[in-house]
């Protein structure tokens, strides 16, 4: 949902990209999807002796593109055609029979996960059964890669200038 969308007048006076690209209403649509096609745009721009900016959106997206914080699952096949997402199938099932899963195969991520946050409990999980590696595992590695830090892995891209704003609430 985008508020404080660029003006008509301001995309003409400078080319933008991934504004209103995804339907409201599509619910499978993943930061994994988002970061993809980012990362896509951004190295094309670079191909033309280009900068590209980043701007607005979630800390979560805009990490996705600076640092190597995500874990890539693929959905499992079944048959020629059927495609199952684990992390949808496992959001039907009961939230704190879930966390208590997890607490059981990764209690470090359960440890900082509310049993009532399913959709993140369930993620950790599917990382969990389609990798056979535990979530905190994964983020450890990425943490203590060369160059990478709290946030995740290293950084993506050299040399990137990041203003953070932090603003007041009113």
């Amino acid at each position: 949902i985008i508020t404080n969308k660029v003006s008509a007048q301001e995309q003409r006076i400078c080319r933008h990209h991934m504004i209103s690209f995804v339907d409201p209403l599509v619910t499978n649509y993943t930061v994994v999807d988002f970061r993809n096609r980012a990362t896509a745009l951004i190295e094309d721009i670079f191909a033309r002796d280009k900068i590209p900016i980043v701007v607005g959106g979630t800390n979560y997206y805009i990490e996705s593109l600076l640092w190597k914080v995500l874990v890539n699952t693929k959905p499992q096949e079944m048959g020629t055609e059927k495609v199952i997402d684990r992390k949808v199938e496992l959001e039907k099932e009961d939230g704190l029979v879930l966390h208590k899963r997890l607490s059981q195969v990764d209690p470090e991520m359960a440890a900082k996960l509310h049993p009532h946050d399913k959709r993140k409990v369930a993620r950790s999980l599917q990382v969990f059964e389609e990798t056979g590696i535990s979530h905190s595992e994964f983020l450890h590695r990425q943490h203590t890669e060369e160059g990478g830090g709290p946030l995740g892995g290293p950084l993506k891209f050299s040399n990137p200038c990041i203003l953070w704003l932090h603003a007041d609430q009113f």
